[in-house]
């Protein structure tokens, strides 16, 4: 069965294999290495290109038919000198484009006294403006009530905006959550998420691939962190990122230090895990 990727995770795949390029490849290379067509469609390839990265600076579609992904200063800073946002979202099902988001965490990670700490918390319920499925208030608790008084998710964009700046996002399978959030700022202000990314599930594989599984609860356990709840917006956010300062350390004893070395740490699981199926 095919599965609908969302912007994020294309956007994604197509900076991955232009990192492994040497940040430069031919649109007919890209068509072909990561959409897999015999013969592609170099029309449709410009324009999904151009729609998909209109807000990132990085990401440059030229005139002859080359991309070209362009150095951020970000990402040759050492780790704990990058601010970062950690966010975790709540929604109405699996589908960013179909479902809602009906809550919103997240936390300013950023240097403080030499190192990265915690300083600073967004956090709201969203209304869905639609009926919450009773699986989704039996797995996270809320209810249909809860979410009726809370602001709509265009009138808290604007805030969460500026909350996210141009930070680096960080999150636990971050192309779910960051999925939700693009999906919902595309709709509330015709805005896109382009910041750089951690994923805190892709880098507990690399670092501990003993674990027997690395759901949130699994790894925060192994690393000493305590959860009060799961499937909760601010404990599932707060605990990642906790968990992302912890594993500064580890990542660093891998050599990976700066956020460049990260994001090719946890993208080489992932193409290991594309070249297997």
């Amino acid at each position: 069965m095919a599965i609908a990727l969302s912007d994020v995770a294309i956007r994604e795949r197509i900076v991955t294999f232009l990192e492994m390029q040497g940040r430069l490849a031919s649109l007919e290379a890209l068509g072909r290495e990561v959409f897999r067509f015999r013969n592609p469609p170099m029309v449709f390839l410009r324009e999904m290109l151009r729609r998909l990265f209109a807000d990132d600076p990085r990401l440059v579609l030229r005139d002859d038919d080359w991309m070209e992904l362009r150095p951020d200063e970000r990402e040759s800073r050492a780790l704990q000198e990058n601010e970062y946002v950690v966010v975790d979202v709540e929604t109405t099902g699996l589908r960013p484009m179909a479902d809602r988001v009906i809550e919103v965490a997240a936390f300013r990670v950023a240097g403080n006294g030499g190192r990265a700490r915690i300083l600073e918390e967004f956090v709201t319920l969203v209304n869905p403006e639609r009926a919450l499925p009773s699986t989704i208030i039996h797995l996270t608790g809320i209810t249909p009530e809860m979410v009726a008084r809370a602001p709509r998710f265009r009138e808290i964009a604007d805030e969460l905006m500026a909350f996210l700046g141009s930070r680096v996002l960080v999150a636990h399978n971050a192309r779910f959550d960051l999925a939700f959030l693009d999906a919902e700022l595309q709709r509330a202000c015709e805005a896109r998420l382009a910041h750089p990314h951690l994923c805190t599930l892709a880098l507990s594989r690399r670092l501990f691939p003993e674990l027997p599984n690395h759901r949130l609860p699994t790894v925060a356990q192994y690393m000493g962190i305590p959860m009060d709840v799961w499937h909760r917006a601010r404990s599932d956010a707060w605990t990642t990122a906790r968990l992302f300062l912890r594993l500064l350390d580890p990542l660093q004893e891998r050599g990976v230090r700066t956020l460049s070395d990260a994001l090719r740490f946890q993208a080489s699981h992932r193409s290991a895990v594309r070249s297997q199926r």
